[in-house]
């Protein structure tokens, strides 16, 4: 089997006011995810012009009652029953997990990642996100117990556009059985791929995408990295890919150091462009596949009318589930070549 990347020119034809009522031509693309089959489109949106946010009001305001800040996690956190962690919350170097109060699974956990309440998106170092990540990862070797079939997942809100409710940099992390929609769909359509193809959908995705050049960005030493074809969001989402390897918790420290290091420069980079905001998330399998590759998506986030306050996500995205990209996976990629060093 051959990996296409199947995309469809649309050209829309209108008489432009602005214009004398001349007639114009804007060119749009339809585009199918190579793996799922799920379309996208690559749009224009008027008078796009992509500002930084500023969240230091914001951070100032909430300094004073957040519970993540060092002067209070302590006193107002939860902590894990002693069965389960007997010191009650993992801690690695300034990263800190504990319960979630409000749980999306049966073992649902924060990891707050660094003492200081507001980082700038470009401000983040990269042993911070490694212990953060290293935490989340232990936590779902020493959770998971005799449970079967369950997948560690681990996501990040950075920022009010991104559907954050606190400004102290932290991590969402939980097991559970049911890892979502979009994971469910990759991980059937990667063991269709590989019955017949004999090898993992993602080491063709990696070669098919070097080889091209368009959206390839770096190869580490334990991950390569790429934007995606089909993205989430309006500008473009990050893919780093993790050869061989299935679940967070079986990468090796220098592995998350890797991905703590690159994703330090890729941050630096998108803050640079005027992103102030992302998601970000692990897509793991439940244990070793052979089918299936561990890889991470950052998808960068905006306030699509700043003076509004308008969300990037409509009708479009949230009920049709029909994303568009107004920055193309390919322009994102060049830019991120300058930016991520291989290793």
């Amino acid at each position: 089997m051959a990996i296409r990347f199947e995309r469809r020119e649309k050209v829309t034809r209108y008489l432009d006011p602005r214009e004398g009522y001349r007639e114009r031509e804007i060119r749009t693309e339809m585009r199918r995810d190579p793996l799922t089959g799920r379309s996208a489109r690559v749009a224009h949106f008027l008078g796009f012009e992509l500002r930084p946010s500023d969240f230091g009001p914001a951070a100032e305001a909430t300094r004073p009652l957040c519970p993540f800040c060092p002067e209070r996690v302590a006193e107002v956190t939860p902590k894990f029953p002693p069965d389960l962690l007997p010191e009650g919350r993992l801690v690695r170097g300034e990263a800190i997990l504990f319960p979630n109060l409000s749980p999306y699974d049966e073992q649902s956990a924060v990891a707050v990642l660094t003492r200081e309440h507001h980082v700038p998106l470009g401000g983040f170092r990269a042993e911070r996100l490694a212990d953060g990540f290293l935490a989340c990862a232990e936590y779902f070797r020493r959770a998971r117990g005799g449970r079967g079939e369950v997948y560690g997942l681990v996501s990040w809100n950075y920022m009010p556009p991104s559907g954050s409710t606190q400004i102290h940099p932290h991590l969402q992390a939980f097991l559970t059985e049911t890892p979502g929609n979009a994971l469910e769909q990759e991980l059937e359509a990667s063991r269709r791929w590989a019955a017949p193809a004999g090898r993992p959908y993602w080491a063709e995705l990696v070669e098919a995408e070097e080889r091209l050049g368009e959206r390839f960005v770096a190869r580490g030493r334990a991950s390569v990295w790429l934007t995606a074809f089909v993205s989430q969001g309006p500008l473009s989402d990050l893919l780093v890919v993790f050869p061989g390897r299935s679940t967070l918790a079986e990468l090796p420290e220098e592995a998350v150091a890797e991905l703590a290091e690159r994703l330090v420069q890729a941050l630096r980079y998108l803050a640079g462009r005027g992103v102030s905001s992302f998601n970000l998330a692990f897509f793991p399998a439940a244990g070793e596949r052979d089918d299936f590759w561990l890889h991470l998506r950052l998808s960068p986030r905006l306030y699509l009318a700043p003076r509004l306050g308008a969300s990037d996500i409509s009708s479009l995205q949230h009920l049709y589930q029909e994303p568009y990209m107004i920055w193309t996976p390919e322009e994102l990629a060049a830019g991120l070549r300058g930016a991520v060093r291989p290793t």
